[in-house]
């Protein structure tokens, strides 16, 4: 009977560090351009946008970092890993792949901002 107990103990404490460990994982927040635009007006923000370099010249949010998606991969980026980032591109496709890039790199706190330039665009 010791034994059991011993071994349900043991599972139980192994499930608990899965679950505790496995919570601390990181997740990509949808936002939209209306958050992103009151935490531009209130924030110091790191704002990624991931379009290439002729879509980011040819306008942008100020402010704006251009980090271009195709290039993202191979480029190591100078920001702590637990500060926010919010990532944006021309309709939020892109976004959401560099998002992914981020988090598989160890960033904690991704905004991906939906509709992209369209939606700031429209708003």
């Amino acid at each position: 009977m010791k034994e059991i107990m011993m071994i349900v103990s043991i599972l139980v404490l192994a499930t608990v560090g899965i679950v505790l460990f496995t919570s601390g994982e990181s997740e990509i927040t949808k936002i939209g351009v209306e958050t992103l635009q009151n935490r531009l007006e209130n924030e110091e923000i790191t704002l990624l946008d991931v379009r290439e370099v002729d879509e980011y010249e040819g306008g942008h949010i100020e402010g704006a970092v251009n980090a271009p998606l195709s290039s993202l991969n191979a480029t190591e980026l100078p920001y702590p890993k637990g500060e926010p980032i919010y990532v944006i591109c021309r309709s939020g496709n892109r976004s959401a792949q560099a998002a992914q890039l981020l988090q598989e790199r160890g960033y904690t706190e991704i905004y991906d901002v939906s509709g992209g330039m369209i939606a700031w665009e429209q708003q």
